[in-house]
């Protein structure tokens, strides 16, 4: 019974874990996006950030796997990155000091069994309240999962790993790789330092070998965001590669100054009389401290050197979606907005070869095709929450739109073979017009201001004005005998062709950067 007990205690633990964390991501979604750039100036704030989001979010891993989703949304450069990814395995010391100064000797269960009542309670209210009860859930169930694992742990863990005097450098290596191999299966260091803090409480093993193991938990880290990132573009793994170089490489250090670091751990703990969870998390956060205060301030260094082991080859237009980012609806829409951008830009960048050179490069085209059906999907994936749950359905239904005009743009320009009639001097200012918005497009950024559509707007009533006119002109002429009937139909389509690209040009541009809002959808479509 007392194994069943464990793994129900692990269990408990895990779901309160995961439930803390969606909850968290939920919450900050919203909000990291305006925050981030102004925390990631420096290398101290981009690593308080990490630390924070870990303290926050209870797990480094799922900080860095956000981070690399932030990377992969353009939201952080690769170099803005690496403070966060250094910071983050500070912010999980934080577990350990919780652990330590709550103790063993009292049952958290029934100090936090009365959180997940009340968190119900607020879950089934009113709808503001209900994320705030997830939280409380979730804080609840993590303690009681710990109270869960301290009363399994006293009577299944019966080994010892042999009296810390006694360890040779097998002996140190064999724990650390024990440690690794907690954190690769249970997917979590923080379970893994729960575990290895009760087995020190039930004195199963001692403080020397329980500092061993967290050592190679940090390590296990590494794994966890390896498998994580599975499928990520070149800049996931770059910081995959970053995420692991930085934890073996404090890991050796850790290990090869054990005995100095150990002893410093020890002085400081004895001027308070700390006990040995005390001093167990004192040694996991003096470790981590250690790895950021020689690491961060030669992360650029180390961010030109993993650019130069994985070259930024351009992953063409899609390069800034990643699947990781579904899970933050507010961070994933805007990455999706970003990627259309640079696809608009690149259609008109071939709109132009075709209206001034009458050059269509089918191959281009169709990356284009292939690109705007990726970022369909990875909008399907994305699933909207409650909280901001206007805002961001109004940024989806603009990104909606903004593909259905770039892809019948895109139809448009495979309808007619403009080679010749394009040359027509009869439709320059048609054709300058168009030349105009496409000029407009190619100086599209994500900071484009919303009022700047007009611009786009006026050029494309003017097309159609001009349309309007020289069609009717080109009719009565046919009419009257002075123009042929294949002439002027081929005449007719050019200048329909025009006026068609121009307006899908201002639909789609007016989409991407003056998103819609819930109550004006139906004025929209109208206007469609």
């Amino acid at each position: 019974m007392e194994i069943a007990t464990l793994i129900g205690g692990i269990g408990i633990f895990l779901l309160g874990m995961t439930l803390l964390t969606d909850t968290l991501k939920k919450w900050a979604g919203t909000r990291l996006r305006h925050r981030l750039n102004q925390f990631t100036d420096g290398s101290l704030s981009g690593a308080t950030l990490g630390a924070m989001l870990t303290t926050l979010f209870q797990s480094s891993s799922v900080t860095t796997l956000m981070t690399i989703g932030f990377v992969s949304a353009g939201l952080l450069t690769f170099t803005q990155s690496l403070p966060l990814v250094i910071g983050a395995n500070v912010g999980s010391a934080t577990t350990g000091w919780i652990i330590a100064i709550l103790g063993y000797n009292l049952d958290v269960r029934q100090l936090f069994l009365p959180l997940i009542g009340i968190g119900m309670a607020f879950r089934l209210s009113r709808p503001r309240l209900r994320r705030v009860g997830l939280l409380l859930v979730s804080i609840g169930l993590i303690f009681v999962g710990i109270g869960t694992l301290q009363e399994a742990m006293r009577d299944v863990v019966t080994f010892s790993f042999g009296s810390a005097g006694e360890m040779t450098v097998l002996h140190q290596a064999l724990l650390i790789g024990i440690g690794f191999m907690m954190t690769a299966v249970l997917q979590s260091s923080t379970i893994g330092l729960v575990l290895t803090m009760t087995a020190l409480a039930t004195a199963a093993i001692s403080l020397p070998q329980a500092a061993y193991l967290v050592l190679g938990q940090s390590a296990g880290t590494s794994l966890v965001v390896a498998l994580g990132s599975i499928g990520g573009w070149k800049s996931a793994r770059r910081i995959v590669l970053g995420h692991a170089i930085y934890h073996v490489s404090i890991v050796l250090i850790g290990w090869l100054t054990f005995p100095v670091l150990f002893e410093v751990v020890n002085r400081v703990a004895d001027w308070f009389n700390w006990n040995d969870l005390l001093r167990l998390a004192l040694f996991h956060t003096t470790f981590h401290l250690l790895g950021v205060i020689l690491f961060l301030p030669f992360y650029q260094t180390f961010a030109r050197r993993l650019l130069k082991w994985i070259p930024s080859r351009s992953e063409k237009l899609t390069r800034l979606l990643d699947k990781n980012m579904s899970q933050l609806p507010t961070v994933a829409l805007e990455a999706a907005r970003r990627s259309l951008l640079e696809i608009e830009r690149y259609l008109g960048n071939e709109t132009e070869l075709l209206v001034r050179e009458g050059r269509l490069r089918e191959d281009e085209l169709t990356l284009v095709d292939k690109t705007l059906s990726d970022v369909r999907v990875f909008l399907s994936t994305i699933r909207l929450e409650d909280e901001g749950k206007q805002n961001d359905y109004g940024q989806h239904l603009s990104l909606l739109h903004t593909i259905d005009h770039l892809e019948r743009w895109l139809y448009v320009l495979r309808e007619v073979e403009p080679v010749h009639a394009l040359r027509d001097t009869d439709f320059l200012a048609a054709r300058e017009l168009v030349l105009h918005e496409l000029d407009l497009v190619n100086q599209l950024n994500h900071h484009t201001p919303p009022e700047d559509s007009k611009l786009w707007k006026q050029a494309s009533k003017q097309l159609a004005e001009y349309r309007k006119a020289h069609r009717s002109e080109m009719l009565e002429e046919t009419a009257a005998n002075q123009l042929e009937m294949d002439q002027t139909i081929q005449k007719v389509q050019v200048l329909l062709w025009l006026d068609r690209i121009g307006y899908h040009i201002w639909r789609a541009t007016r989409h991407l950067i003056k998103p819609t809002v819930p109550s004006e959808r139906f004025d929209v479509n109208r206007e469609d």
